[in-house]
């Protein structure tokens, strides 16, 4: 019988571990859904074990497969690591790229960055996780990292990005019911809509600038959302004041839907960070990224802020 080599086989079951269908498998190997299938089965044949559970809705790994999922991820790893070299040897960014971001960066910002550098790059997987968890570089598999304050960690790099920046606003309606708000300490008298993490349950604090000094407040709120374009038009619908980054407010505020309030109290500027591991040899993929993503974010071009 006409066996793939073992490395190509444990390829394939690998990436349809990782990827939950034999479809997807395929398309990231660049091969038929079929073909895949019958490599896994052959391996299976191999082992004399049922590495994965299929049927016509889902699939999941058997204990078997799960071990071996476990054993052979980081040989693997190592292999495609290897092969990567050649590849750089040649000039070619390939490989997998793992991205982590907050959030309000991932979903509004760095998908286009990516889309762009995919574009360029096709040869390089992508694999993004948006969450305001912040992952480790030791335990988590992460080649970079968007943070939005600078790690406490000396043995990473930390590259300074963009600057964020946070506005308060409301709609023109509710400002004429209610009165504008000429210090934070209105606050008080007024609806807030607060935006609560959907990853860690915790409010977003609110910042100004006074006297010089930042100071940061959880005001009373009357209504608390996840989502920071939510807030916006929460906001725009007239149900309070809402602090949130301006790039959310923009189109609210180009299209006089909301105005801001409380311009002389701005919260401070904070800066954005790519970071990743400090180290001799960065893969090409990686030294691609952050050339990449600092034309596309550079401090000098434009102000970038978050809620």
């Amino acid at each position: 019988m006409n066996k793939a080599p073992l490395s190509e086989s444990l390829f394939a079951f690998v990436r349809t571990a990782e990827l939950g269908s034999f479809a997807a498998a395929a398309a990231a190997l660049g091969v038929t859904p079929v073909a895949v299938g019958q490599t896994v089965k052959r391996l299976e044949d191999q082992f004399g074990v049922k590495l994965i559970n299929r049927t016509t809705r889902k699939m999941s790994l058997t204990p078997e497969g799960l071990l071996l999922l476990n054993r052979c991820k980081q040989p693997l790893a190592a292999l495609e690591e290897i092969a990567r070299l050649f590849d750089e040897s040649r000039g070619v960014v390939s490989g997998r790229l793992r991205i982590t971001a907050p959030l309000a960066l991932g979903r509004r910002h760095l998908l286009p960055i990516i889309a762009g550098f995919c574009h360029r790059h096709p040869e390089v997987e992508i694999d993004l996780d948006v969450s305001d968890r912040v992952r480790d570089f030791v335990d988590d598999p992460v080649d970079l990292a968007f943070r939005q304050s600078r790690p406490d960690d000396s043995s990473l790099i930390a590259r300074p990005i963009s600057t964020l920046q946070a506005v308060t606003v409301a709609a023109p309606d509710y400002l004429e019911r209610c009165g504008e708000p000429g210090h934070p300490q209105d606050l008080a008298r007024h609806a807030c809509i607060g935006y609560r993490y959907p990853t860690t349950g915790a409010m977003y604090p609110w910042s100004f600038l006074i006297n010089g000094e930042e100071h940061r407040t959880s005001p009373d709120c009357a209504i608390i959302v996840n989502d920071p374009e939510t807030a916006c038009e929460a906001a725009a619908l007239g149900l309070g004041v809402v602090q949130t980054g301006s790039n959310y407010a923009a189109p609210y505020l180009a299209a006089g839907r909301l105005r801001v309030v409380m311009a002389p109290f701005i919260a401070a500027t904070h800066t954005l960070y790519l970071c990743y591991p400090s180290r001799d040899h960065i893969p090409l993929r990686v030294r691609a990224f952050i050339d990449h993503a600092l034309g596309a974010l550079g401090r000098d071009r434009f102000m970038l802020s978050f809620a």
